[in-house]
């Protein structure tokens, strides 16, 4: 090491002297902190190899690998080290699982920072449970204790302690310290759920963090670092669409995570629903490998949608019977407590939380992901036209839902609706995408509003019923998915059509191609819903006035959902 970097560090502890008031943990005597101290020109790391009751903490921080003990100990910063006593722990099954396992930053992270800090601590006068130490894992223990009663770290008593170093003080633990794991490091290590494990940290990437790293000098234009800090980054850990801040000591949660075999047989069936079609020119911003990896995505995150609920927030929810998920992309929903309690088959308390295993899924595929697809009617951007389907000329508004009419109180989505008036009777037409539907069964159904919905003062007599018809087809596809007969509207109330054949039965859609991509640009989109009013003007209004259209699981349609 370096002279003039080893009197810097030295300089430093002579500053620190005053933290310390003797050489064991009851001698109320001052330690002065001069060069004539034993080990003040020795590093944390040069006291553990001479130190014969500390062997087995050496060979453990070796088996991890030759630079964790220069990147611990042989730098400019000062450290406390609380070290166990030989034979105080199972030395040979920490070496097997970081040698031969192949496991060495679990041990690495798991025993040896579990028993370092930074910054001196020293076993002097009063310390009461407030006395939490930040650890190297960023965990966090407490060192408590007095001169009387001895000192202990993470509830284990010191034995020999405040021994000066030149980068650091250490002591002497007579035994190691408990390491509690928390959610996201068992997940590595738990049984039976490395499926789910495997999935989550393939997003682990890691990056370079200038604003850790210690500075160097420029060379050459370029900024140089004497210390490179990277710190890994994990996009699934996340509120908004993720499984929450797993690996945050700060953050409670109560996790439900599907077993191997919950895991696979969901994965193996909700795939079918992720049928992207690799021919597709739509959207042209995603290739054949985007489209597979969403593919891989989506039929393996929608398993972990409610795996994560927040112990805190928990508070905040008013039925005791139910639970709220940290999910949060596309709204959230309380759901029913025994409805994934009665699926535990096994929990484990940890650092930050409950672990609890699934013996089976609790969870329907319509509660997970295969949901109501709504467009509002109005929305311009999901109108369209294209050379394959021409409509005519006609004129098209959005228009609010007066206070003052005598449909004031029905249900209209946002309040708004869609109407398309066709000049000189002839049929009016308008054409939608349908966005995000998966390769799966659906029942259409489209939302009509009546002609009096803002005009109170039309009569009774005036009013006709709309006749339409429907016809579902997929860009790229040599034919319809299906065409309609002709499906009449109540002429004097808000009414759902469902899309049904001539014998009166729900037509359902077997929709071919996922077309989940979630831009809400139509051009992106595939599936189109083209609507067409017709017969007698005598008897038939021809303008379109519509709410919303809906596609509803097949098996899932509820009527809240038909009103909504």
């Amino acid at each position: 090491m370096n002279t003039r970097f080893k009197h810097r560090i030295l300089a430093g502890a002579l500053m620190a002297a005053a933290l310390f008031m003797g050489t064991s943990c009851d001698d109320s005597e001052g330690l002065k902190v001069t060069e004539q101290v034993p080990n003040a020109d020795k590093t944390l790391y040069e006291v553990l190899l001479a130190d014969t009751e500390l062997s087995d903490f050496v060979e453990v921080i070796n088996s991890c690998g030759k630079h964790c003990a220069d990147s611990l100990f042989n730098r400019s910063r000062v450290y406390t080290l609380w070290a166990p006593v030989n034979n105080t722990f199972n030395k040979d099954s920490l070496i097997e699982e970081a040698v031969e396992k192949g496991n060495r930053e679990m041990v690495f992270q798991s025993f040896v920072k579990a028993h370092i800090s930074n910054h001196l601590r020293a076993a002097n006068g009063t310390l009461d449970e407030k006395n939490k130490i930040l650890l190297l894992n960023e965990k966090v223990a407490v060192f408590k204790g007095d001169r009387k009663n001895g000192y202990t770290f993470a509830g284990q008593p010191l034995g020999e302690c405040n021994i000066r170093v030149m980068n650091g003080v250490l002591h002497k633990l007579v035994a190691p310290a408990e390491y509690k794991y928390n959610i996201m490091e068992y997940l590595k290590i738990a049984e039976n759920v490395d499926s789910v494990s495997e999935f989550i940290y393939s997003y682990n990437v890691t990056d370079f963090s200038p604003g850790q790293s210690i500075l160097g000098p420029i060379v050459d234009g370029l900024q140089t670092y004497l210390d490179s800090v990277f710190v890994v980054n994990n996009r699934l850990l996340n509120h908004w669409d993720g499984v929450g801040l797993l690996e945050n000591e700060d953050s409670t949660y109560t996790v439900y995570v599907p077993s191997n075999d919950v895991w696979t047989a969901f994965v193996e069936k909700s795939i079918e629903y992720f049928n992207y079609n690799l021919e597709s020119k739509n959207p042209t911003s995603v290739s054949a490998y985007d489209r597979d990896s969403l593919r891989n995505y989506y039929a393996r995150m929608n398993a972990l949608k409610f795996m994560t609920f927040s112990d805190n927030e928990q508070a905040y929810v008013e039925s005791p019977d139910s639970m709220l998920p940290i999910w949060q992309s596309g709204g959230r929903q309380e759901i029913a407590k025994a409805q994934i309690e009665d699926a535990v088959v096994s929990e484990k308390q940890l650092s930050n939380g409950t672990f609890k295993v699934l013996g089976k899924s609790p969870f329907t595929f319509q509660e997970l992901f295969h949901d109501t697809i709504k467009v509002e009617a109005e929305n311009d951007a999901m109108r369209y036209k294209t050379e394959n389907i021409v409509e005519f000329n006609y004129s098209a508004s959005k228009n609010q839902l007066n206070k003052d009419s005598l449909f004031a109180g029905v249900k209209i989505s946002g309040n708004y609706y869609f109407e398309g008036v066709s000049p000189q009777n002839a049929p009016a037409r308008a054409s939608y995408k349908l966005p995000n539907a998966l390769s799966a069964k659906y029942y259409l159904a489209v939302v009509t509003v009546p002609k009096n919905i803002t005009n109170a003062d039309i009569e009774a007599s005036e009013l006709k019923p709309t006749r339409y018809t429907f016809t579902v087809a997929m860009e790229g596809q040599s034919g319809n998915i299906f065409k309609s007969g002709n499906i009449e509207s109540l002429p004097d109330r808000v009414d759902t059509l469902f899309v049904t054949n001539t014998k009166g039965e729900k037509v359902i859609l077997d929709i071919p191609y996922c077309e989940l991509y979630n831009t809400y640009n139509h051009e992106d989109y595939n599936l189109y819903l083209k609507i067409e009013t017709g017969g007698n003007v005598r008897k038939y209004d021809y303008t379109i006035r519509l709410d919303a259209i809906m596609l509803i699981p097949v098996g899932d349609e509820t009527e809240d959902e038909t009103k909504e």
